[in-house]
């Protein structure tokens, strides 16, 4: 379908973030993306001007995303409003907090909120085997094995976070690496 406005509703390390990425790939939009935390109007109207730009000048729309859009107060919420309006920006918003009591109820009505659970221990397990295998963006150049075993310890420990459990591998990788003689 369309691309559409979305709040992503779920606790950390559950991929809010690289779930936002591959949906402005998979509708070939710009992604911008911004954290409540350090954001401010002036941030949304730069990102607003960079989408004009970007529709004007080769007709792609544009995804904002905003981490932890639950630390924004009313009025910086309401600052995205005439921009979803016009189809200046298509939102998608991350937050650990209920959105029914932290995202103002104009916004709200103008994204489908999606809630994500905590990883499954095989998700998680899954996840750290593709790590130490992906030579370009994981831990593959390495050339590390691991037991089945203390993979799943790892993803126990997680707890259903997947940015904890490869946070643990890299840790455990570090320090193999660190014990191997020279």
């Amino acid at each position: 379908g369309r691309l559409h406005s979305l709040i992503l509703w779920g606790p950390p390390g559950t991929g809010k973030t690289t779930l936002a990425r591959l949906i402005a790939r998979g509708s070939q939009a710009q992604f911008i993306a911004l954290s409540a935390v350090m954001a401010g109007v002036k941030d949304i109207r730069a990102a607003v001007d960079s989408a004009r730009a970007e529709r004007e000048r080769s007709g792609r729309p544009t995804v904002l995303f905003l981490d932890e859009v639950h630390r924004f107060n009313k009025a910086q919420q309401d600052t995205f409003l005439p921009y979803l309006e016009d189809g200046t920006l298509t939102f998608i918003g991350a937050t650990t907090e209920n959105p029914s009591f932290e995202v103002v109820s104009a916004l709200l009505s103008r994204a489908r909120v999606y809630v994500l659970k905590p990883l499954e221990e095989t998700d998680l397990v899954r996840l750290l085997r593709a790590a130490l295998a992906d030579v370009e963006r994981g831990l593959g150049a390495l050339g590390l094995q691991a037991q089945p075993s203390a993979l799943e310890l790892i993803a126990r420990a997680a707890d259903g976070d997947g940015r904890r459990a490869l946070n643990m591998l890299e840790l455990a990788a570090s320090l193999t690496e660190a014990s191997e003689p020279p």
